[in-house]
């Protein structure tokens, strides 16, 4: 448990917060992998808590999608596989240049300048799950004028999912040469006020992240369910 996961605060405030947050960051590292077994009276004795913190902590990562439990099984991680990798990525390409078409318009100077703060900031970031914290604050940015609550929680949540493919591989291999250059241009057209560029420029980028990662993640992923 070496990297902090994305989407933690960094105030702590409650032991289920300690304990969520240390579980969530081992399943995105890929330090708990798939099919593991969570037991509540372990993780309470390693965390010297008592059992109700854990229980809360589990039922969110089950919330979550990182965990699933089942009738006499209890809970465990859930299982990488290139149907869920799929799944991900094709909501994503449903969801977020939808989510760009809508806050696009809106989208201030100050806002621009925000978001490629948080870009320079990933690409200089150290460690895999720094940047992919990173890298999803960048693109939550350019959302942010959507006005559809329901629509971002949604992004954010496979955002999260998408990290347990992401930082693994990424740890091993490094981000793809034009990934800065790739994101960089959306902010571009977004200035130049070239709305339908960056809402294409969004949607090939997932898809061609899509194509791009699917067979490295297969070499790379030693648990990859089919």
């Amino acid at each position: 448990m070496t990297e902090r996961a994305p989407f933690v605060a960094g105030e702590v405030k409650s032991t289920a917060a300690v304990v969520l947050e240390s579980l969530r960051q081992a399943i995105l590292v890929g330090d708990l992998a798939g099919g593991t077994q969570l037991k509540q009276n372990e993780i309470a004795a390693a965390f010297k808590v008592s059992a109700a913190p854990v229980r809360e902590a589990l039922h969110r990562l089950v919330a979550s999608g990182l965990a699933t439990q089942a009738p006499n099984r209890g809970v465990a991680v859930a299982v990488r596989s290139e149907r869920d990798f799929l799944d991900i990525m094709e909501l994503r390409a449903l969801l977020e240049p939808h989510a760009l078409r809508l806050s696009a318009p809106h989208l201030s100077r100050d806002d621009l300048d925000g978001a490629e703060a948080i870009l320079d900031a990933a690409a200089a970031a150290r460690g895999a799950a720094k940047h992919a914290e990173l890298h999803w604050r960048f693109h939550l940015a350019l959302y942010a004028r959507a006005d559809r609550p329901r629509l971002l929680a949604q992004i954010e949540a496979l955002c999260v999912a998408m990290s347990r493919y992401w930082c693994p591989v990424w740890n091993k291999v490094g981000l793809s040469e034009n990934w800065l250059d790739l994101h960089r241009a959306i902010v571009g057209a977004l200035r130049r006020g070239a709305f339908d560029d960056a809402v294409r420029m969004t949607e090939e980028q997932i898809n061609g992240g899509r194509d791009r990662w699917q067979d490295e993640f297969k070499r790379t992923l030693g648990d990859l369910a089919p």
